[in-house]
């Protein structure tokens, strides 16, 4: 999903940062509302199936790739989920822009 698609659906969704916690805290680029799940607590929490798959689910990361293996591995697994292209690098620029 293109960062102004996310805006479309930020408030009706859940989105996750999948970066480890602490580069979730050393960072400034963060997309506000986001809960910080780390990836691998997500593919826990999907396993205990402790993730709802009625919901959507957003995932992103700092640039896109780590969030793009847990978007591809929950949707094998029946989630709603997506992933914001380029992370929050470009979300930042296109709320800068």
């Amino acid at each position: 999903m293109k960062p102004r698609q996310l805006e479309k659906v930020l408030k009706k969704s859940l989105v996750i940062d999948v970066r480890e916690a602490s580069e979730y805290k050393k960072s400034k680029d963060k997309i506000k509302g986001a809960k910080n799940i780390p990836m691998g607590k997500v593919f826990l929490m999907s396993s205990l199936k402790k993730l709802s798959k009625r919901k959507k689910i957003i995932v992103v990361c700092l640039y896109g790739s780590r969030s793009g293996i847990v978007a591809r591995e929950l949707k094998k697994k029946g989630y709603n989920i997506e992933r914001v292209d380029g992370g929050v690098k470009s979300w930042i620029e296109y709320k800068n822009s």
